[in-house]
């Protein structure tokens, strides 16, 4: 018996551990972050902490990543990964020497683009650019001259305020391609950020060559509609900045600005409307935050607020508002900087509430995979559920077979979360919670039971002496039992 509860275990761990991989990939960070832990309670290997690591990682939880891969690099020294991830949580904690120390130790256990590019980032802000030089000229040799790794490189360089570097980069990017993705936008941000947020002819024409190359670049069109709105030209504004919340309706920036140029203009009615949208956004980001830490009836008010807006916001829909009608002068140049830059992603190349429930739509979105990608991840998960489904079954057996009955019946429970469809489930289910005294679940569990398999007396019988009706019930014989 402890054999067989110890594999169903490493079976379990095993699959959450693959859920949270699964997670990761679909950029569900939380789900991801609990997969991991949970995984953690039924096998302690390195691997869940390095994902759990990522997972908070991705949501800046930089102190518990940390703490996660000191105990994977405690167990595993030479998890490559491990080194990585704790090298991109320094850079975020601006410990810069350190990080160029983990990826190098990274490097010297496996060679690796990503960590490369890493720690050439690390020395360009610590203005070793030699050193960075030299590997970026490294990363070419391997992948060729390719327009691409001139954005990384620009990237870098920019990031690092070595903004003549960056603009040479990002030339030479559109020299060998110039429908590169977003080459003009990062050349105008760069020229932007060179002269300390001044918003130049010079940046204006790289945003618009962008937008020649592809119209629908929500950063170029967020740019040019915040340039418009500072320099007194509202029907630009409201063009480019309504361009920009249709491309991405997530986006504060852009409602905010749009509702300044209305109120500017006096269209307050508009103007309300647009501030509410923002409005919206932050009452349920915070009420995640609140309910996410445990605050969760402060956490129900804001979500009721953000219903409140949008249920007023459907309403003056159907009266015929909108965004149709076109519309200031603005902020000073210097709030540009301080913006929220989300900067769109530059690929290395290459190839590249319940724990239970499902992942929805909104994380895939927001992982932007392809259909294909989706897919494939849908089949996965299908799989990962079913073999979840039975090794939690598998070991609630073991344990009511041990009378163990509270932790069974918890693990059967865990079971018809993943998988309901495994064999005999709601049936051992049932007969697991009457035993632990749990007779509501019993009877929920058995009358289930009872529908799938309608001949199964025992569970029939135990429904009786629960004092429950059964759709189909027969008559009670004298030789039915107690099972």
């Amino acid at each position: 018996m402890p054999a067989a509860a110890a594999a169903s275990e490493k079976i379990v761990a095993l699959g959450l551990r693959e859920m949270g991989k699964l997670r990761l990939f679909e950029a569900a960070y939380p789900e991801a972050a609990r997969f991991s832990r949970r995984s953690l309670e039924f096998e302690d290997v390195a691997d869940a902490h390095v994902d759990l690591a990522a997972a908070n990682l991705f949501t800046s939880r930089l102190d518990e990543a940390l703490k996660e891969i000191s105990q994977a690099l405690a167990a595993d020294p030479r998890n490559a990964t491990a080194w990585t991830i704790q090298g991109q949580a320094q850079i975020k904690k601006k410990d810069y020497r350190a990080a160029v120390e983990s990826f190098q130790k990274s490097l010297e256990i496996r060679p690796d683009r990503e960590t490369s590019y890493g720690l050439a980032s690390c020395l360009l802000r610590l203005k070793e650019k030699e050193k960075a030089a030299a590997i970026f000229q490294q990363m070419t040799v391997a992948s060729g001259d390719r327009s691409s790794l001139h954005l990384l490189f620009g990237v870098a360089y920019r990031n690092a305020t070595l903004y003549g570097d960056a603009i040479r980069e990002f030339q030479r990017a559109l020299s060998l391609d110039p429908k590169v993705p977003n080459g003009h936008y990062f050349l105008g941000l760069t020229y932007l950020m060179r002269n300390e947020w001044v918003l130049t002819p010079e940046a204006r024409r790289q945003f618009l060559a962008q937008l020649r190359v592809y119209p629908r670049n929500f950063f170029a069109n967020y740019l040019l509609g915040y340039m418009a709105f500072s320099s007194n030209q509202p029907q630009e504004a409201d063009h480019y900045l309504g361009e920009a919340a249709t491309l991405n309706p997530s986006s504060s920036e852009a409602w905010l600005y749009l509702g300044l140029n209305a109120y500017r203009r006096k269209e307050n009615q508009r103007a309300e409307r647009l501030f509410r949208k923002d409005i919206r956004k932050a009452y349920t980001s915070l009420g995640r935050i609140l309910i996410a830490s445990g605050r969760a009836a402060e956490g129900e008010r804001y979500f009721e607020k953000a219903r409140a807006i949008q249920q007023r916001i459907i309403a003056e829909n159907q009266e015929g508002s909108g965004l149709a009608d076109s519309g200031g002068s603005g902020v000073s140049s210097a709030d540009v900087s301080s913006l929220a830059q989300n900067e769109p992603p530059v690929p290395l190349g290459g190839t590249g509430k319940d724990a239970a429930t499902p992942s929805d739509s909104n994380a895939l979105s927001h992982a932007k995979l392809t259909q294909g990608q989706q897919r494939q991840a849908a089949a996965q998960e299908e799989f990962f559920r079913s073999v979840l489904g039975g090794a939690f079954s598998d070991l609630a057996t073991v344990e009511a077979m041990q009378k163990q009955y509270a932790a069974a019946l918890g693990h059967y429970q865990e079971a018809e979360g993943w998988d309901p469809k495994v064999p005999n489930l709601m049936r051992n289910l049932g007969f697991t919670a009457y035993r632990a005294g749990n007779q509501p679940e019993a009877i929920r569990a058995l009358r289930k039971a009872l529908a799938l398999a309608p001949g199964d007396d025992a569970a029939r019988a135990v429904l009786r002496e629960l004092g429950t009706t059964v759709p189909g019930q027969v008559p009670q014989k004298k030789e039915d039992k107690k099972p």
